[in-house]
């Protein structure tokens, strides 16, 4: 049985049209036909019955298409193993990992990783930290690396370093050595507070400036680096942990705003797993190494 015949027949079931799938697979009509024919003659039985300009599966057609499915999927796989196998990869790792975490410390930690174990294959998803349990709990992952402590049943959760938060600000124009020292009381009367870019320490810290300042002004930005844009374009001031802005700070494009007003806490990284391989035993050993 040919392999093109089954492709051909799935997008045309897709699609439910000849000329849609001959446009997608870039062939023309009649060797669609020609490929849907060939595989009913090879089955025995019709795939497809005519309605208009359209067709549909007939319920010989419904039944197979599954398997058809089944047998590209297991094509794929066999195709994707021998690549790997032919790259030098024998072991295959996969991390749920945050954002915040992807764009700071994990290319280093990776980079590292790879380094000595070259024959496994880092795979990296990235999600929200809220999902990343979820990941690792219905075996998408075999790793999450989360700025979200995780209570889920079955899985275990290891706090792997904490870091400080800063108050961060526009650049004001000036120099910075003689610039003025920035006040959390003016900027919390002039500029917009950008909230809930980390999902554990926000509401604490809320608290403690209603208490101290009464009313705020607050706009949620659910993403670090959407922060970071628009405090540099002059819109608002955040609090946010040291690891996604150590590079602006040093350069001058964002100010720190120091206070003693309120007690900031710390952010925190976490491991989330659910089995020990050696794989992840290694990557976290690796990790601790250069925290």
């Amino acid at each position: 049985m040919n392999i093109t015949w089954i492709q051909t027949f799935i997008v045309a079931a897709k699609y439910e049209n000849f000329h849609k799938a001959s446009e997608v697979l870039y062939l023309s009509q009649p060797t669609v036909t020609v490929h849907i024919k060939q595989l009913e003659k090879e089955l025995g039985v019709r795939l497809f019955d005519r309605k208009g300009r359209n067709i549909v599966l007939t319920a010989y057609g419904r039944e197979f298409l599954p398997h058809a499915h089944n047998m590209i999927d297991s094509l794929d796989n066999g195709v994707n193993h021998i690549e790997k196998l032919r790259q030098g990869y024998h072991k295959t790792l996969t991390i749920a990992v945050s954002p915040l975490i992807a764009s700071t410390y994990l290319p280093y930690w990776i980079k590292k990783y790879i380094q000595v174990h070259i024959d496994v294959e880092v795979v990296v998803h990235v999600v929200e930290s809220n999902l990343i349990a979820e990941e690792v709990d219905k075996g998408h992952a075999d790793l999450g690396l989360s700025r979200m402590e995780s209570k889920t049943l079955g899985l275990s959760c290891e706090k792997l370093y904490e870091e400080s938060l800063k108050i961060i600000a526009p650049h004001d124009g000036w120099d910075i050595e003689s610039s003025p020292p920035l006040e959390m009381e003016s900027l919390l009367s002039s500029e917009v507070l950008l909230t809930h870019n980390h999902p554990e320490y926000w509401d604490t810290i809320l608290l403690e400036l209603k208490n101290q300042y009464g009313r705020i002004r607050t706009m949620k930005v659910s993403q670090v680096h959407v922060t970071k844009r628009f405090i540099e374009e002059g819109f608002g001031f955040s609090i946010l942990p040291i690891s996604t802005v150590r590079r602006e700070l040093a350069e001058g494009r964002l100010l720190e705003v120091f206070t003693h007003t309120i007690k900031l806490p710390h952010a925190a990284t976490y491991m989330i797993k659910k089995s020990k391989n050696q794989e992840i035993n290694d990557f976290i050993s690796k990790i601790k190494e250069l925290i």
